[in-house]
């Protein structure tokens, strides 16, 4: 995670491609722009969505299938990617942006633009608006049992 650029770190921070990262290492489908699907292992996922699989099975528009050891899907061919079941989605987003939070320990002390307070505040309220949707929720099932 060291060898992000800020830019890359300012996407995961700032959309959703932070959810395919944690879909990394689980098996999960592409659909891609051209009607095609790629059913395979994500291996790696940048911000841009570019995404690296392993043993896939693409089926083109025809509905003819190959097996692939290796495919790499770029970003612009994407239509949309399927979330496993086994995987919440807003505490799978929580996680990786502590995971990245914790990786950008090396900008203490140093003067943030603009721009980077203005992230960071959308960032904190975000998180916050989470936060008490998952209260509100839990409450809800504590009143319903």
């Amino acid at each position: 995670m060291a060898d992000n650029s800020k830019r890359e770190k300012y996407f995961l921070y700032n959309s959703l491609s932070i959810l395919l990262k944690a879909v990394e290492k689980k098996r999960t489908m592409i659909d891609l722009r051209n009607e095609a699907t790629v059913l395979g292992i994500v291996e790696q996922a940048d911000a841009y969505m570019n995404v690296v699989m392993r043993d896939c099975i693409f089926t083109d528009p025809r509905g003819d299938s190959f097996k692939y050891d290796m495919f790499f899907v770029q970003a612009r061919n994407i239509r949309c990617v399927h979330i496993p079941p086994s995987i919440r989605i807003i505490p799978a987003i929580m996680e990786q942006l502590k995971r990245l939070s914790h990786s950008s320990r090396e900008m203490t002390g140093t003067k943030y633009t603009y721009k980077a307070k203005r992230a960071k505040q959308r960032q904190q309220e975000g998180l916050a608006a989470v936060k008490q949707i998952l209260e509100s929720r839990n409450t809800t099932k504590d009143y319903k049992k």
